[in-house]
């Protein structure tokens, strides 16, 4: 009997020495808060205050090889195939051959690109591809239109759209293109008249 309650004694003393320690450790602290969303700024920002440039997006390889010094660029494109490598080249040799401004309203077109919603990445993605498409001699107008589109308000851009004398001059499909890349991509070096 004595061996019987030497062993209830010991059971209870591990139980309560069990309890105990689950007493003294500190709770789990609560998760963190979610950040609160950022405000959105409307595209014209009239009176607004200055509207900060885009953050390049680290995710976009092709940002982080345009910022890339050549020699860089040359180590990380051996790793692609022959044929993508040489596009590279072609393309890198092209920007380095502008002047350090160009090169930074480029990059800076290309972290508005990157800054908007991947829905709207993709429309613009399926609008260029349909721009550079386009017959040479349609190319040529549609480019004069949307550089004049891309320097407008959106609403004398709106106005123009609508204009039966203007939507005449395009085809649907231009008129998609049209409608849609001045809004979200704007032609580079290119402000919006306010």
């Amino acid at each position: 009997m004595n061996r019987a309650i030497q062993v209830v004694g010991v059971v209870w003393l591990s139980a309560v020495a069990a309890i105990r320690a689950d007493q003294t450790k500190p709770p789990k602290p609560p998760p963190p808060p979610k950040p609160p969303p950022a405000a959105k700024v409307p595209a014209n920002n009239p009176g607004g205050a200055p509207k900060r440039p885009p953050l390049p997006n680290p995710d976009n390889p092709i940002d982080r090889l345009l910022r890339m010094s050549p020699e860089q660029r040359e180590r990380a494109i051996e790793k692609f195939p022959p044929q993508q490598q040489a596009n590279f080249r072609k393309r890198f040799e092209n920007f380095d051959k502008q002047t350090e401004a160009q090169k930074q309203r480029q990059l800076q077109h290309l972290d508005e690109f990157w800054s908007l919603p991947p829905d709207k990445q993709k429309l613009v993605r399926d609008q260029m591809n349909a721009f550079k498409a386009l017959p040479q001699d349609r190319l040529t107008i549609v480019i004069q239109a949307y550089v004049m589109l891309s320097r407008m308000s959106p609403d004398d851009r709106s106005d123009r759209l609508a204009r039966p004398q203007f939507r005449s001059r395009f085809t649907p499909g231009e008129l998609q293109i049209l409608s849609v890349l001045p809004q979200y991509y704007p032609a580079p070096g290119t402000r919006p008249n306010q």
